[in-house]
């Protein structure tokens, strides 16, 4: 029995041992944080390579001091766009998607199918798509 135990034992560091010389790969994610001093409400827009266009989803509904992960995988793009909009103020861009002011929603071709409407999105530079990256509203 003691030999069963001690085989396990030996098992198990071993198991250890190769895992912590061989971690996984760390991934990336594209995260948004508010320090605005209100509730605001985040949409992000990125080009989809696998939906072969323009995505928009949304709604990630922060608090102050609130974040949120919107890309949780790693970064296909090096650029991403958001919109938000809070209590006092709006953060826009010159870059048109198309949401669902009601719901949350994801869209696919968000640049030039709209039964909804139409925000100006701001471009975020990630800078490198292997790291991760936040931002935050101020």
């Amino acid at each position: 029995m003691f030999k069963h135990i001690a085989v396990a034992a030996v098992g198990a560091i071993a198991f250890f041992a190769l895992t912590a010389l061989h971690p996984a790969p760390a991934l990336a994610s594209f995260r948004v944080c508010n320090q605005s001093g209100e509730k605001i409400a985040v949409a992000i827009a990125y080009y989809g390579s696998d939906d072969d266009g323009w995505v928009s989803e949304g709604w990630w509904n922060l608090a102050d001091g609130e974040c949120a992960t919107p890309i949780g995988k790693d970064l296909d793009n090096r650029y991403y766009y958001l919109f938000a909009d809070g209590d006092q103020h709006t953060w826009t861009g010159d870059y048109d998607n198309c949401v669902d002011p009601s719901t949350a929603f994801t869209l696919k071709h968000a640049d030039s199918d709209c039964n909804f409407a139409k925000k100006s999105f701001f471009k975020v530079d990630t800078g490198d798509t292997s790291t991760d990256y936040t931002y935050t509203f101020h």
